[in-house]
């Protein structure tokens, strides 16, 4: 939560960053609810929960001495009267000429450092008035870890990081240097000066006091505090009972499921971050197992021009289901190299696998029992044939339970896909529908594979295990502790239970369709809100002449500005700074709409609007008439 883009978005919209935050963590709460994912808590790292672990670890490592104060010069920019850190100073690249941010290259994505930036600027005033200064800050010394690190990485048991990563990995131990933890920025954790300094005089302790001038405009940098919230989010599970501890400290086990790009971070700095601030009480555990992902590309294809390439989660929900997609890619997980998504990939392993092989086959046997056995499970003599089929699935289902506790989801799913071709060869080869004499025994042995198929299915596509459950009449237990793994074939399912309504758990889908429909649904959206010609009318939009501009007393990002309309002179408080001068818009003819709703912005009087045009990349341009039209003239 503590990024700066979170802060530089606040500033942009001039809202409360706190109210952002919330904003968006309720967005994405909402998107992880429609794609069916459960989490026993899921917080943010603003949490006070997540504020008391940061300065618990802190502490700790200062007092250590693993924490070092070190001098820095960084851009200042006189206008904000504040430094520049990172996403806060952009210009032009030294290495490819393109956009640059204070820490990385958008372009070329090579790290950048501030002074390297030409003709930087604010991006907060869009001032060009920068120098360079000394600041001061603290640095995590991640030197002091190295011999710990290549011991964990080369000789912990499983191995921490795949093969695939491992000398990176160990190279990134050899080249470690000190990391800054601390920002010249308001949103953050702020530094426990006092907490430190009274540790420091109670124990008498050979470290350095902190002072409280220098940090008290700093803030713990995001990187520290945001992976130290799996830890806070566990205390504010338990609410703070030292049960947490049962979860991160002594024998427990902590696995970790990252993109490729995170992985020096949690092979390298956060282990030294647990290490370091170990104590005798609360003695870290270091990842037993780190499930790294490659990158899923996206296809070379463009939805919609306002979207781009690649399509968001809200889109993909609003043409497929939920267990269609977490099917798929769960069946793709890119964990040895990047994959490509693939359109018609996807298409075939809804149409083929899921429908055709898993929906194919619960659909025949339910539609043969209600038919020929008033939708109840038969009673059945098992046969040798039979009896084989079930040996056979009980196998899958142990080879299912292995690569979980393998960490291999993946695979398990392939074995959830296995379970059900079995059943449908099973099915296809006996012929009940041509074989009455083997079709009580057929049909027995089917339902109870499907009954498996719904259990192991359940971690990928919930929704359609829980509808396999209610066609079986039974309940797919998920809750903690339940074992479904029992003898017989997952409990089994007796003779003379009824069953439950038939229904279709999977449609065929025609990609090239919907997204047709889809790119249709865009240009088709742009008139869905219109106005009246009458509404329209009611517009009172005119050419005025801006008379003044000052600074908002209340607001970075605003003016107040007062415009002459020939009758009247308006004020507006408009969000301009980071576009124009105030010499640029004195005297300047412009576009406004008078009969705005008066209201007050930050405590100042806004009773117009001027109309301006912003482009995608934010670039802004207002509105002005061309010739010499008088101040006044209204707008038709």
């Amino acid at each position: 939560m503590h990024g700066t883009p979170l802060e530089l978005e606040a500033i942009e919209r001039d809202i409360p960053v706190e109210e952002l935050k919330d904003e968006q963590h309720e967005k994405i709460e909402e998107v992880l609810e429609e794609m069916a994912m459960d989490f026993s808590i899921y917080s943010d790292t603003h949490s006070e929960y997540n504020k008391r672990q940061t300065h618990d670890m802190f502490t700790e490592l200062y007092c250590n001495g693993y924490i070092k104060e070190k001098k820095q010069t960084l851009p200042y920019s006189k206008e904000d009267g504040r430094f520049l850190p990172d996403r806060y100073v952009e210009g032009g690249c030294p290495h490819c000429g393109g956009l640059s941010r204070g820490d990385q290259c958008d372009d070329c994505g090579k790290l950048v450092e501030p002074e390297e930036l030409t003709e930087p600027y604010s991006t907060i005033s869009g001032s060009e008035d920068i120098e360079f200064r000394e600041t001061t800050h603290l640095f995590f010394d991640l030197t002091k870890f190295k011999e710990e690190l290549r011991d964990w990485i080369k000789n912990a048991e499983p191995q921490p990081v795949p093969d695939s990563k491992f000398e990176e990995v160990l190279n990134a131990i050899d080249d470690t240097e000190p990391r800054c933890i601390t920002r010249d920025i308001e949103w953050g954790f702020e530094i426990p000066v006092n907490r430190v300094n009274r540790r420091i005089e109670k124990e008498g302790l050979e470290v350095e006091s902190l002072d409280a001038d220098t940090y008290s405009n700093k803030v713990l940098y995001v990187w520290f505090d945001a992976p130290i919230g799996y830890i806070g989010f566990t205390r504010e599970l338990f609410q703070d009972n030292d049960e947490w501890k049962d979860y991160w400290t002594g024998d427990a086990e902590t696995y970790y499921s990252i993109g490729k790009d995170n992985t020096i971070f949690h092979a390298v700095m956060w282990p030294s971050m647990l290490t370091g601030s170990s104590t005798e009480e609360t003695d870290y555990s270091l990842p037993h197992y780190e499930f790294i992902q490659e990158y899923l590309l996206a296809e070379d294809t463009k939805f919609s021009k306002s979207r781009g390439k690649g399509l968001s989660t809200e889109d993909a929900l609003d043409m497929y289901p939920a267990d269609y997609w977490r099917f798929y890619l769960a069946r793709k997980i890119p964990r040895n190299h990047d994959t490509t998504f693939s359109w018609k990939d996807f298409e075939s392993e809804i149409n083929n696998v899921l429908n055709d092989t898993i929906g194919n086959f619960v659909n025949r046997t339910l539609s043969l029992t209600e038919k020929w056995f008033d939708n109840k499970a038969p009673a059945a003599d098992l046969e040798q044939r039979d009896e084989e089929v079930v040996d056979e699935a009980e196998r899958i289902i142990s080879e299912y339970e292995k690569f979980f506790e393998e960490h291999k989801p993946k695979e398990a799913l392939d074995k959830a896909v296995e379970l059900a071709r079995l059943g449908d060869r099973y099915l296809s080869e006996e012929e009940p529908w041509n074989n009455e004499d083997r079709r009580d025994e057929t049909i027995h042995v089917s339902v109870r594979i499907i009954r498996a198929l719904g259990v192991t299915l359940y971690p990928f596509t919930p929704e359609t295990s829980e509808k396999i459950g209610g066609m079986l009449n039974t309940e797919i237990h998920t809750e903690e502790g339940f074992n479904e793994f029992v003898d017989p074939l997952l409990g089994g399912i007796e003779s003379g239970h009824r069953l439950g309504k038939r229904e279709i758990l999977f449609e065929k889908i025609e990609v090239d369709e919907k997204k047709d429909a889809m790119e249709e649904s865009e240009e088709d959206s742009f008139n869905d809100n219109t106005v009246s010609f009458e509404d329209f009318q009611d517009m009172d939009i005119r050419v005025g002449e801006v008379v003044s501009v000052e600074e908002h007393p209340n607001a970075d990002k605003l003016y107040k500005v007062k415009i002459d309309i020939g009758e009247a002179t308006l004020q507006t408080c408009a969000g301009l700074k980071n576009h124009y001068r105030p010499d640029e818009l004195d005297g300047k003819k412009v576009t406004i709409l008078a009969n705005l709703e008066p209201a007050e912005l930050r405590g100042e009087k806004s009773e117009c609007m001027m109309l301006a045009a912003e482009d995608e990349e934010g670039n802004v341009s207002l509105l002005k008439s061309e010739g010499d039209i008088e101040k006044g003239s209204r707008i038709r």
